[in-house]
């Protein structure tokens, strides 16, 4: 596969096709839905760009071919690509003293038949259209091909053949003569090829058949899974032997390959391993970080920590357990083996983890030590060390914003106490003014 960002590379057709009818709409019907409407006006262009006449020096750039199809140079490359691997298009890069030049092979519209008759093009098509539109499509073809030609029943030929009818001189019928030869070769060309998918992978399936061929897997099974297993290959990018080797453990002595197992199995063992090397990094990263900080812990830190370090995560669990009168359960055990053989967690970080897990909680569940532990890897915490220095920083935290909350002053609505408060005896107003007051209202 070629691609380049440069506009200018120069490229040429090297040969020409037509482009009939019927081509055209197996071109449009069954080839579009795969490759797409710029696909298929480059291969439409590649083919009206043909010029017999021409020669190397006459080679334009790939710009051009952007210019008529209106599209970046980008999605012009992405549609050749398309081109290429359902096989209307070979591409080749021709090298001469200068620079190298792309030349384009045109292949020519393969019938449906043979369309229909190739699996992975089949495949293809159901998957972009859908099986309504796809069995449609293959009835449309099928009929049309049938009312090309009417079946010839109980029939025998009987078409006279070349020497019931011509004479030739001499020995020229078995021998043709040097002017015969001659011509022969003069009018010989290459014949356009037909379309053919490029299914080339770069797999060694002849390799993988050997391997499984140890387990009694026959060839016939990894032919009928190619497709698969080249995908997840691709997918979790796997030589053959890792193939292979990730595979063994789904194999139950049913002669066939499980795939949706293996695919299973890829996907866990490539997270496993993925979530291990990112763990391990933080690991080494913390590692000076985590030395310095046991010089801030008080003496029960310290003792908790040389616990956690003297003890494996089992020995811990049942310890923390026994003091406080519980029992260890299966469960339990399974979480904390999970974290260290799947996630690669070290054993004093699981056992002050197990210890965090019991302050809040008096079993070990999945749910909380699982968030526990993202929680510490997303703020870098990865030793025991710093997840004894994180637990104190936040329990501290805590303690500082509820007294905070506790002791924040309030505005208080007292209530009056009516038997300390004395009569006011001071009104302002004399008892004349009263008297005159109570005369207006009564005037009224």
């Amino acid at each position: 596969m070629f691609e380049t960002s440069n506009p200018k590379h120069l490229y040429y057709v090297a040969n020409k096709i037509t482009l009939f009818p019927e081509n055209e709409e197996i071109l449009i019907k069954l080839y579009q839905p795969l490759v797409g409407g710029i696909a298929i006006a480059l291969y439409q262009t590649l083919i009206n760009d043909y010029n017999p006449y021409g020669i190397i020096s006459d080679s334009k750039g790939i710009y051009s071919l952007q210019e008529q199809m209106d599209c970046s140079l980008k999605q012009m490359f992405q549609s050749l690509h398309k081109l290429e691997a359902v096989g209307l298009v070979q591409t080749y890069l021709s090298d001469n003293v200068f620079n190298n030049i792309l030349v384009f092979k045109l292949l020519r519209v393969p019938n449906a038949d043979k369309f229909f008759a190739t699996p992975l093009l089949a495949s293809l098509l159901k998957e972009k259209v859908g099986v309504p539109t796809f069995r449609k499509l293959s009835h449309a073809f099928a009929k049309e091909a049938k009312l090309k030609e009417k079946p010839i029943k109980n029939a025998r030929d009987v078409s006279a053949n070349f020497f019931d009818v011509f004479r030739l001189p001499g020995d020229e019928a078995i021998t043709p003569s040097n002017d015969v030869v001659e011509a022969a070769k003069e009018n010989k060309v290459h014949e356009v090829e037909e379309a053919k998918v490029n299914d080339k992978d770069g797999i060694d399936w002849e390799w993988i058949k050997e391997q499984y061929a140890i387990y009694q897997i026959p060839a016939s099974e990894i032919d009928l899974k190619k497709n698969q297993i080249r995908s997840l290959m691709q997918t979790y990018g796997l030589s053959e032997k890792e193939f292979v080797d990730e595979s063994l453990p789904c194999l139950h002595g049913s002669y066939q390959l499980n795939m949706g197992d293996i695919g299973n199995t890829l996907a866990e063992n490539f997270k496993r391993l993925n979530t291990r090397e990112n763990i391990q990094k933080k690991m080494k990263e913390s590692h000076e970080k985590a030395l310095a900080a046991i010089k801030g812990m008080d003496d029960n830190d310290i003792k908790l920590l040389k616990e956690a370090n003297e003890n494996s995560p089992a020995e811990f669990l049942y310890k923390l357990k026994t003091q406080k009168g519980g029992i260890t359960s299966a469960g339990e055990k399974h979480i904390i083996d999970n974290l260290h053989t799947q996630y690669g967690l070290p054993e004093d970080l699981i056992n002050i983890l197990t210890y965090t897990c019991l302050t809040y909680d008096t079993v070990v569940s999945s749910n909380l030590a699982y968030k526990i532990a993202n929680d510490w890897l997303q703020h870098g915490v990865a030793t025991a060390v710093q997840a004894l220095q994180y637990i104190k920083k936040r329990r501290d935290s805590f303690g500082k914003r509820r007294t905070s909350r506790n002791y924040q002053t309030k505005r208080v609505e007292k209530g009056t106490d009516w038997s300390k408060k004395k009569a006011d005896t001071s009104a302002g107003m004399s008892t004349e003014k009263l008297k005159d007051l109570f005369k207006d209202l009564n005037n009224k």
